[in-house]
């Protein structure tokens, strides 16, 4: 009936039809993809960091407690080949805090490339001397899988919602600790600590 009115054949108008006029076909709507890429894309990362053959190359994230302004994050990196793990927390998620708290990172460990998100938090890291930076694509937190993977670990001690103000550093070492010494299936239940250290000396 509602074909026959369209097309003409009756007398009857859409207008006069309230529930037609509702059920009008709409037009899709297509959601524009990000495609803005603060620095080297991950698509120029070399095989080796991929395959994790190489050590060196560590993923980076931030845990946020609760969404509010004024509050404390938690900035993890994880070694790719040995799971190994950082974490700091920092008083905000700002560009140069991050930045600051990096380049410190950057002499106490062997950091040859570091892959991230393309949050604006991480922008400065694209001009840091002597790493290679890699963005992963924009919602594509699997390509950072590694820290993902350690992130929820950590959320077992932090779960979500909960402010990290009040975190101390010995108590997120602590818990970073607890899970590099936590024996791996996927290493053959090796620790990442262990890994780590014997991977520093080969």
């Amino acid at each position: 009936m509602y074909r026959y009115i369209k097309d003409g054949l009756l007398r009857v108008k859409p207008i006069d039809l309230p529930k037609m006029v509702c059920i009008r076909k709409r037009s899709k709507v297509r959601l524009k993809a990000t495609t803005k890429i603060l620095g080297k894309s991950i698509e120029e990362r070399p095989e080796c960091i991929n395959d994790r053959s190489e050590f060196g190359h560590w993923e980076i994230d931030l845990v946020l407690g609760k969404k509010t302004k004024g509050e404390a994050v938690v900035m993890t990196l994880v070694e790719r080949q040995t799971r190994f793990a950082i974490a700091v927390k920092l008083a905000n998620k700002q560009a140069e805090t991050i930045n600051r708290a990096v380049k410190s990172l950057l002499s106490q460990y062997p950091i040859r490339s570091i892959t991230l998100d393309n949050g604006s938090e991480f922008s400065s890291l694209s001009d840091l001397k002597g790493v290679e930076v890699y963005f992963a694509h924009p919602y594509a937190s699997h390509e950072r899988g590694t820290n993902e993977n350690f992130n929820g670990l950590l959320r077992e001690f932090l779960p979500k919602g909960v402010s990290l103000n009040s975190l101390t550093t010995e108590e997120l070492n602590h818990y970073v600790s607890a899970i590099n010494d936590r024996p791996r299936r996927l290493h053959k239940y090796k620790t990442a600590n262990i890994l780590f250290g014997l991977a520093q000396t080969a």
